[in-house]
């Protein structure tokens, strides 16, 4: 059945995350970085384990945000860098992970090389403006705290072989104990409220937005396509294009509101699990705080694509 395949995968994939940032940090690669991740922690008043764990979402989000996890129940990163190292790991995922390994290509196939180009482009600038301002935040009230950077735990030399690979998936045990549980139960619940419409309605609720900003009524076709995947929603996009009932401009609103409604799944379906699992109650602030930076940061993108379009 697609819904238990599309679960199974899911799970797999943080399986996959979680196990993947234990046996990194047990290879010492991390440590290894620390010297070249020095300017970015003395411009932002964050510690290297920050700034590592921003690194590492750049090569796996679930595994960035894992090894942020275990340095914050270690002590070395304090409550209130967690939420800006977060809003700033938006960027690398985006880049990394989401962009040029899937959307990038799939936006050019569906939607031309200018329109695909552009919106690429838009979502890069989406996810820098959440950088830039968790930035500036982390230089203003985290740098000059006379906090000194908590110690990475270092390794004598770099090393990957059956004993690393067995501790760290020793290591990787408890987080998973956590996160499996909670992510397998919100995978489910998410797939029965999909099996009986719910989320239809949701994604119809987001038809006075579209209104708001003067796009047809067609494009709702394009959200709710998103809720069952991106591509899905570039495909309708691309029609309505073709048939003109969208402009370029529209098109990318469209698209902007469309990666909104992408969002919010994501974090129904499984960023509130992850952070939850990984963090516990304060996993609620995590994640109301990086959907909200998430959400304005789109805003700002369409004002833009009004603005110069």
């Amino acid at each position: 059945m697609p819904v238990i395949s599309s679960v199974v995968n899911a799970v797999l994939l943080v399986i996959a995350g979680v196990i993947l940032a234990n046996i990194l940090a047990e290879t010492g690669i991390f440590s290894r970085l620390s010297s070249f991740t020095g300017p970015l922690c003395r411009f932002s008043g964050l510690s290297d384990a920050c700034v590592l764990s921003i690194v590492a979402m750049g090569v796996n989000a679930t595994a960035g945000k894992s090894m942020l996890a275990e340095y914050y129940r270690d002590g070395k990163v304090t409550e209130r860098e967690v939420i800006p190292v977060l809003i700033m790991g938006a960027f690398p995922v985006v880049l990394g992970e989401s962009l040029f390994r899937v959307q990038l290509p799939t936006a050019l196939v569906l939607l031309g090389p200018v329109v695909g180009g552009v919106y690429t482009g838009l979502n890069l600038f989406s996810s820098g403006i959440q950088a830039l301002f968790a930035l500036l935040y982390s230089r203003r009230f985290l740098a000059g705290s006379g906090r000194a950077p908590p110690p990475v735990p270092s390794a004598a030399a770099l090393m990957l072989n059956r004993e690393v690979v067995l501790a760290g998936c020793r290591k990787a045990v408890p987080t998973l104990r956590r996160v499996v549980p909670i992510t397998l139960a919100a995978l489910v619940v998410f797939s029965l409220l999909s099996a009986t419409g719910v989320m239809d309605g949701i994604a119809a609720a987001f038809d006075p937005l579209l209104r708001a900003f003067g796009l047809p009524g067609e494009s709702a076709a394009a959200l709710v396509a998103q809720f069952l995947h991106f591509s899905a929603g570039y495909a309708i996009v691309a029609s309505l294009l073709d048939g003109g009932v969208l402009t370029f401009e529209t098109a990318l609103v469209t698209l902007v509101i469309g990666s909104m409604v992408v969002i919010t799944m994501i974090y129904v379906k499984y960023s509130v699990p992850l952070y939850l699992s990984l963090f516990g109650r304060f996993g609620v602030r995590i994640s109301l705080a990086t959907y909200a930076a998430s959400m304005a940061a789109k805003v700002i993108t369409v004002a833009l694509v009004f603005l110069l379009f």
